[in-house]
């Protein structure tokens, strides 16, 4: 499999050819859906050895929600065709260098779902292995080792391994409400440090990959990669996949991810 920073690029490349094609009101919107459909699809490609990596499904369905009928032919426009997502998937996974499954499809579909819609992830993306279908069984994922370095605050520790799937970083050591103890911060900053919520956010481990979660903090949490900003959405379900060398900002303070090569 190509190293995350390979594909980091690709994708960075691909967005920058979108913006030629993309206009109009809903523009900035669809392209962060674009991006992050791509993310999706590629955590859940594993790596096999010696270079090369599986994508253990072979149907993807893509449903994307629109409010009106403006919004489904702008939808359509965006997403579907010989240029459309399913295009850049297959493309993803042979940069990837991941053979493509034996049958492998890509569907996409607008849907009438204005809760879906409003939700502030307003697609879904399901995989599955159709029957019939032959594709190479990986070994199962191990987590990578990962850990995170503190470069701007005071926090206890100021570099810590990630040893959990989910691991909890936010202001004090334990944060207590009215109802006793609410939780325990794995990466836990000083009270002076007040930009950081005390329940600000967490990075769980979830098929194949790292994604850093933004828990309603007061002032928010954004990934810088190469130079590009990349804002978690507060409270979002999907959250934002981490790359090794991402500068994690919890309000003023910043925080290192790295993962250790095997």
């Amino acid at each position: 499999m190509r190293p995350l920073e390979q594909l980091d690029r690709w994708m960075a490349a691909k967005v920058k050819s979108w913006t030629t094609k993309f206009s109009g009101q809903h523009a900035k919107e669809l392209l962060e859906v674009r991006r992050e459909i791509l993310e999706e699809i590629r955590s859940g490609i594993q790596p096999l050895g010696g270079g090369k990596s599986v994508f253990p499904f072979n149907n993807v369905d893509i449903r994307i929600a629109a409010q009106d009928e403006r919004e489904r032919e702008v939808c359509r426009a965006a997403f579907a065709g010989e240029e459309g997502i399913a295009a850049d998937i297959r493309e993803l996974l042979a940069e990837a260098a991941c053979a493509l499954p034996r049958g492998f499809q890509a569907t996409f579909e607008v849907v009438d779902d204005p809760a879906l819609a409003w939700s502030g992830r307003p697609f879904q993306v399901k995989c599955s292995t159709r029957k019939g279908s032959v594709t190479p069984s990986p070994d199962p994922a191990v987590r990578p080792c990962a850990k995170l370095r503190v470069t701007v605050g005071d926090a206890a520790p100021g570099e810590c391994e990630i040893a959990a799937d989910r691991f909890y970083l936010g202001r004090l050591a334990e944060v207590v409400g009215k109802e006793g103890l609410r939780r325990r911060n794995d990466l836990a900053f000083a009270e002076t440090e007040t930009t950081v919520s005390r329940e600000h956010a967490y990075i769980r481990y979830d098929s194949g990959a790292y994604r850093l979660y933004d828990t309603h903090s007061q002032r928010g949490t954004v990934i810088f990669r190469g130079g590009r900003r990349i804002d978690v959405p507060r409270g979002a379900a999907g959250g934002a996949q981490l790359s090794s060398g991402d500068e994690i900002h919890l309000g003023s303070a910043r925080v290192v991810f790295e993962i250790k090569e095997s």
